[in-house]
């Protein structure tokens, strides 16, 4: 069962088209590749699927509901989550509070209760501090939890992000080069990591990345944009030896 469809989507910026009808549909529980080369139209795409830009043409539907004009919050209260290619933590927050902001997206109290501090609110608050700290057990960081997000080491911050996002409870996790800057170790722990999170919370993963070797590694199905047009789509290895990926990526014919 497909969770999110994208039926003929085009997002221009004054006379730059940086996606043209572009088409993706992901089945529940696949990890999906997006690549190509820079300023191809891979973030735009997550922007649109997030509801940070709104489409000129097309439709965005999840979970068979279209969501095209609908806002980023209650696309992320409907279970679409992401992260960013530059980390984007709450600075002035420890590592534990970075969770529990992400987890009150699902406190269903009244502004009643929350101002006046009632019972409920105070037990709830309580369970979700609990909640907070199995999550941060989850990604290996419940040591840190006092610390300040940003005097984590990268590859920490890197995982303190993608348990902020769980902590949305998400359906759909989009991952916009969570390999970036890490060396070839914390690579591969990233994606050993991926594989654990979309088994363990049954997860629909969508992921750009740069890195060849986590891309081919862990995704079942790849779409590949370039100027924003869909240029190919299969199997990592149709990918590898697609011709026309080939040129986008290295700028010659693949008979050079």
């Amino acid at each position: 069962m497909a969770i999110l469809k994208l039926d003929q989507v085009t997002k221009r910026f004054g006379g730059l088209v940086a996606l043209k009808d572009f088409n993706a549909n992901l089945e529940e529980g696949e990890i999906v590749g997006l690549i190509g080369p820079n300023g191809a139209g891979k973030t735009t795409a997550f922007n649109v699927i997030t509801g940070v830009y709104k489409p000129e043409q097309g439709r965005v539907t999840f979970n068979s509901r279209d969501i095209t004009m609908l806002k980023a919050h209650p696309r992320t209260a409907m279970g679409i989550c992401r992260t960013f290619q530059n980390i984007r933590l709450f600075d002035q927050m420890t590592v534990l509070e970075n969770i529990l902001v992400a987890m009150h997206i699902r406190l269903k109290k009244s502004i009643f209760s929350v101002v006046a501090g009632s019972p409920g609110y105070q037990k709830r608050e309580k369970e979700m501090k609990e909640e907070a700290f199995e999550l941060l057990r989850y990604v290996n960081l419940d040591h840190l939890a006092d610390e300040r997000a940003p005097n984590l080491p990268y590859g920490q911050q890197r995982r303190l992000e993608i348990g902020r996002a769980l902590a949305t409870n998400p359906k759909l996790l989009l991952l916009d080069e969570p390999a970036a800057g890490m060396n070839p170790q914390e690579t591969a722990e990233l994606m050993e990591f991926i594989n654990k999170i979309q088994g363990e919370f049954k997860l629909t993963i969508f992921i750009i990345e740069h890195q060849m070797m986590v891309v081919m590694g862990i995704c079942k199905r790849i779409l590949v944009l370039d100027y924003g047009l869909t240029i190919a789509q299969g199997t990592p290895k149709e990918i590898q030896n697609n011709p026309k990926v080939i040129e986008a990526y290295l700028g010659v014919k693949d008979s050079a």
